[in-house]
């Protein structure tokens, strides 16, 4: 078991931790302000990546393809409630 002494020096040890989360905070308020101010108007958080996908890609094509043979054929259109 532990003297008082040694639990206080424990906890003098302990001092500096807040003192860090309190740095690290602060790091992190200034980089997000950082972030905030460069922005341009209208941009948003979320940035959309695109991401390369050659099998999607392909199909959305084929699909595109099909759907304009079946608005040819049979003379439907967006406005018929056919949709792509």
């Amino acid at each position: 078991m532990k003297s008082f002494k040694q639990f206080q020096e424990g906890l003098g040890q302990l001092k500096i931790l807040p003192t860090l989360a309190k740095g690290a905070a602060a790091t992190y308020a200034i980089k997000k302000g950082a972030e905030f101010l460069g922005r341009k108007k209208g941009e948003s958080d979320i940035k959309p990546k695109k991401k390369f996908d050659p099998i999607g890609d392909a199909r959305k094509k084929y699909q595109d393809k099909k759907a304009t043979e079946y608005e040819t054929k049979s003379g439907t259109t967006k406005e018929d409630g056919y949709f792509r």
